[in-house]
């Protein structure tokens, strides 16, 4: 029996942790965490390790297909034909030279952040033209957190320094224990961090996997984060006077002085902030480099104006929120808030150091996480922006034990650096791939929309496409003249997945004249394709790019930079081909190829002599050999990692962490919210638009969600909010049979409801119940457990499939997405968040 172990990289969610894999007489037989890989060194968790079983998936697609039902709809059958690779790209590139004449109609889904296809489908709809390229997936995942990083910290995301860190409060997430990026690596992170008496507390409606292992679970109403942030702020700024003095004054902006209109007062001729140099009286510019002691206080005349420092307005703003004002409205007990606080700010040691390897800075160990669970509201920006503040204000931003921004910095394989631009702040973060993320500092200015989901309204969102079911069946309000026609897309479930109300997002896909996509197997996107083409397992395909790990959400802190390669441990199965290829043939027949290359070679800086030649085209492993070749030298080529495995440098202190280097300052007080207001406000007013635009505002207050009001007016009672599991990705493996084990094993598919509240409705676990929203009424298996908050119903998973392609997933469960109101009211005016905090009824 020929049997053999291969190195790769799992692809059984965004992270792309190392595995190896055992292959007897070309059948995969087993998958182990890679130990030599730093991402998960050795670890895997669940759905990793069912990965073989997504790949002898009996219902897999493996030829092309073409839909023979001129109908569609949810429950439509497409009534699906076996056709020849040469007709189904036939057809689509038909339909591209169709819409040539206006590009703009072309939407591009190219969301598979698990490999290369994701940069290829990209620049083939930018090389074709069209704006309308949807780069990410979830309505609201990463809407806040990473522009937000971006500007305040430098990276794409955040993580907790779990290697020194002793308070962490967790809010909204299950940071290493259920979920986040290099999960692998931060699960053990955090169970060491805990071994050694890290206090863990988790602030969350639904006491889940991160409160089970938490020392303290305090629920909270959803949609009430930011009170609960402000009051946290003011028990740090006005009740202990706990903040890092020295880091306000020479790493933000909390010396910017400050008119009554809320802009900065600025230089006459420079146009440059101002501040107050205490050693000397004088008003100076933020980078005069005489500046000596930075006021952060007091009240002053500079350029014949009144003015303040920002820092003076950020604690008189809080102070309307003491933990009795604010209990009311979050539920948590003042006596709780002003505990943990101070816990926070006594365990945060300011002023405290610490030398690694020589070199002493800054020790901040303790800090709060949020994600997800704050960011998806319809005020989702100001849910989250002062919970990051509650780090700034104490210096716990970038340096050991604090907060640490994701893949912001290196020196390996080339150097990669946050800079400062406008007005001295932190404006463009690091990122490995030179692919910048739309910035939400100093943002964009607002003009009429060209594009099909409003983005130009955005001015501040790094992407918009949770606007498309709204706004493509109601252009004539925003002067759009045109409409989208044709979707090409990655196997994503994006109809489930991306989108709020699914009866909307049935309307916005029927009126597609033609859609055609990648897939592992039918899922309920598939269910509006004309033309499906069939895509490779992981196990199958060759990837330079393997994840959010290697980039953008590796573990933070001290530790070793790592790359591997995705390559076949198995061959293809029947007529799936690379994607890689297919968008190459696609390109060539459009003539595009050329301008596909060149953004390839910008996207994975290829330069000469290893820049793509748009004279011919590129088997997938030759790809993958050019693109390692030019970042690792010849040495390091497609062989080498073949039999190595994994790449490995250690990084240094600065890269680890970047705080004390960065040249640049980061805010606490967001003057140019101001301007981007007034400029939105006049564009809406010239497209006869009115907006409720109180987001746009330079310090947040807390304003609620409609599921807030509508429960306090007694319509509904419970408010639905959506949590993670760590045994499911979106709906990677809710057709796997071994996953779909753990889910019924575990409950996962019923609806969480607390106990006292079922039981006054005359309920039991295990009952049949209605769960309805304003937009969706579903029947669901209610659990009844005291590890909810009383007002809230969590739904975990992303359930509720009905395509008869995934006949495992089929009819289990609830899909969370489809209860969500999707209308402007719902959407978050600054990050394009849709809101995800929902109320119900639960009756029987």
């Amino acid at each position: 029996m020929a049997s053999q172990w291969v190195t790769t990289a799992c692809g059984m969610c965004y992270i792309g942790c190392g595995v190896r894999v055992l292959v007897e007489d070309g059948v995969v037989v087993n998958i182990e965490g890679n130990p030599d890989h730093p991402q998960n060194r050795g670890k895997m968790c669940a759905k990793g390790k069912a990965g073989i079983m997504n790949l002898y998936n009996p219902h897999r697609v493996t030829t092309p297909l073409k839909r023979t039902n001129p109908n569609k709809g949810v429950d439509i059958d497409p009534g699906w034909q076996e056709i020849s690779w040469d007709e189904a790209l036939g057809r689509i590139v038909a339909e591209f030279e169709r819409i040539r004449d206006n590009p703009k109609k072309l939407l591009i889904q190219s969301w598979e952040v698990i490999g290369d296809n994701y940069f290829w489908l990209k620049a083939l709809g930018s090389a074709f033209g069209t704006p309308h390229i949807m780069a990410a997936a979830s309505p609201s995942c990463g809407k806040v957190v990473h522009p937000v990083e971006f500007f305040s910290g430098g990276g794409f995301h955040q993580q907790p320094d779990l290697h020194y860190c002793n308070y962490c409060i967790l809010v909204g997430t299950q940071f290493a224990i259920s979920t986040r990026g290099s999960y692998n690596h931060i699960a053990t992170d955090m169970a060491e961090a805990r071994a050694r008496g890290m206090k863990l507390v988790a602030i969350d409606p639904v006491g889940g996997y991160a409160a089970s292992k938490a020392q303290e679970w305090i629920p909270i109403l959803p949609g009430t984060d930011t009170a609960l942030a402000l009051s946290m702020l003011h028990v740090l700024l006005n009740e202990a006077g706990i903040y890092d003095e020295p880091f306000l004054k020479a790493k933000t902006n909390a010396p910017y002085l400050v008119g009554c209109d809320g802009r900065y007062v600025r230089h006459a001729e420079t146009g440059k902030p101002m501040v107050l140099d205490a050693a000397d009286g004088r008003v100076k510019t933020c980078d005069d480099p005489t500046l000596i002691d930075p006021a952060i206080g007091g009240k002053y005349v500079a350029n014949g104006t009144e003015a303040r420092p920002s820092f003076e307005l950020l604690k008189e703003h809080v102070a309307k929120y003491p933990p009795e004002r604010t209990q009311s409205i979050t539920t948590i007990p003042a006596a709780t808030v002003r505990r943990i606080t101070r816990e926070l700010g006594e365990a945060v040691c300011v002023g405290s150091t610490i030398t690694l390897d020589g070199m002493t800075l800054p020790y901040r160990p303790a800090c709060v996480d949020w994600a997800k669970g704050s960011q998806g509201h319809a005020h989702g920006f100001h849910q989250c922006w002062p919970l990051k503040l509650v780090n700034i204000v104490v210096g716990a931003v970038n340096v050991p034990g604090g907060i640490l921004s994701t893949g912001a910095a290196g020196d390996f394989p080339h150097h990669w650096w946050p800079k400062g631009g406008t007005d001295g702040l932190l404006e463009d973060g690091g990122h490995l791939f030179p692919l910048p993320h739309p910035k939400a500092f100093p943002g964009r200015k607002p003009v009429a929309p060209i594009r099909m989901d409003i983005g130009e309204l955005f001015p501040l969102a790094s992407h918009f496409h949770t606007l498309l079911p709204i706004t493509a069946g109601n252009r004539e309000p925003f002067g759009l003249d045109y409409g989208l026609e044709m979707l090409l897309h990655s196997p994503v479930n994006s109809l489930m997945g991306s989108f709020g109300d699914v009866k909307m997002v049935e309307k916005f896909y029927q009126s597609l004249h033609f859609v055609a996509g990648f897939a592992i197997e039918i899922n309920e996107t598939h269910l509006f394709d004309d033309i499906v083409l069939p895509f490779p397992s992981y196990l199958e395909r060759f990837d330079f790019n393997t994840g959010t790990a290697g980039h953008s959400i590796p573990p933070c802190g001290q530790g070793d930079f790592g790359w591997h390669v995705r390559h076949p441990v198995v061959e293809l199965p029947g007529k799936v081909r690379h994607p890689q290829e297919v968008v190459q043939e696609i390109a060539g027949h459009l003539g595009l190829l050329g301008d596909v290359y060149r953004i390839m070679n910008h996207s994975f800086l290829l330069k000469e002599p290893y820049s793509l030649n748009p004279e011919r085209q590129y088997a997938a492993k030759e790809l993958v050999d050019l693109c390692l070749r030019a970042w690792f030298g010849e040495e390091h080529d497609l062989g080498w990692f073949e039999e190595h495995g994994t790449l490995r440098k250690p990084r240094g202190i600065k890269e680890s962490y970047i705080g004390p280097f960065l040249e640049a300052r980061i805010p606490i007080y967001l003057e140019h919210l101001l301007q981007r207001g007034e400029e939105l406000r006049k564009v809406l007013g010239e497209l006869g638009q009115e907006w409720d635009l109180s987001d746009y505002r330079p310090i947040s207050d807390w304003l609620p969600c409609p599921s807030f009001e509508a429960v306090n007016k007694g319509d509904y009672d419970l408010i639905a909010v959506h949590f993670k599991f760590p045994y499911t990705y979106g709906s990677y493996g809710n057709e796997n049979p071994w996953l779909n084990e753990l889910c019924e094993q575990n409950n996962a598919y019923s609806i969480l409801l607390n106990s006292s509240v079922g039981k006054a409705k005359g309920m039991h676990s295990g009952d049949a119940v209605w769960l309805e929203s304003p937009v969706q009424k579903v029947r669901a298996t209610v659990k009844l457990t005291e590890c909810i908050h009383p007002q809230v119903v969590g739904i975990g998973g992303h359930f509720g499939h009905w395509s008869p392609g995934m006949p495992i997933a089929r009819g289990k469960g609830v899909s969370f997405n489809s209860l969500l109101p999707t209308d402007l009211e719902h959407i978050d005016k600054i990050s394009t968040a849709l809101d995800h905090c929902v109320q119900v009824k639960v009756y029987k």
